[in-house]
């Protein structure tokens, strides 16, 4: 999974805030239509949220921040809970464009726990390093599974990056998954 990087996209010309990966995902997502931020952390949860780890408190108070910046309407229920729901401008239409337009070059960052386990596994037992590939190859064949789950799901509904995306996760998992398969018939073979 990639973090959200720590520094601020740099804004375009003539826009005076700075927007960030959660800008972006806001905006991207008010694109298939107006949201609270129940209904934003939802959506993630189902979609991005597959390889866009962050904190979803932040769906709750990047919209108002975006409202601010003119990229983003808000309207309040009245009575009740008083409900925002948040809807993209046209601005805000121009903005996720021209990130989308921008180049993609930075190297792809892969935080994995039991990489750093494994890396460090000279002071684990032998039966430690048995149960983390164990525990890992579990892992990513589930996550492979539940890919393919959930693309038989959606599949009549996504658009057909949506559905690319998927396939790289699905195909990111199987080679892991591989990779633990692998290393555990290696232990197998050659014991530690």
């Amino acid at each position: 999974m990639t973090p959200l990087p720590a520094e601020p996209v740099e804004p375009t010309a003539g826009r005076s805030r700075k927007l960030n990966a959660t800008s972006y995902v806001v905006l991207g997502m008010l694109t298939y239509g107006p949201a609270t931020s129940y209904q934003l952390k939802q959506r993630v949860a189902r979609s991005v949220g597959n390889f866009w780890a962050f904190a979803h408190s932040q769906l709750y108070d990047e919209p108002a921040r975006l409202v601010n910046a003119g990229l983003v309407t808000q309207t309040t229920e009245e009575g009740g809970r008083r409900k925002r729901t948040y809807a993209i401008t046209d601005e805000g239409r121009k903005a996720l464009a021209e990130w989308l337009a921008e180049p993609t070059l930075e190297q792809t960052e892969v935080r994995d726990t039991g990489l750093l386990k494994l890396f460090f596994s000279t002071g684990a037992t032998p039966d430690d390093i048995r149960r983390l590939a164990r525990d890992r190859y579990q892992s990513h064949r589930d996550r492979a599974d539940g890919y393919l789950r959930q693309r038989a799901e959606i599949e009549s509904l996504a658009d057909r990056w949506q559905l690319k995306t998927l396939e790289l996760g699905m195909r990111y998992e199987r080679t892991v998954e591989k990779f633990w398969k692998d290393f555990m018939d290696e232990l197998d073979r050659d014991p530690p």
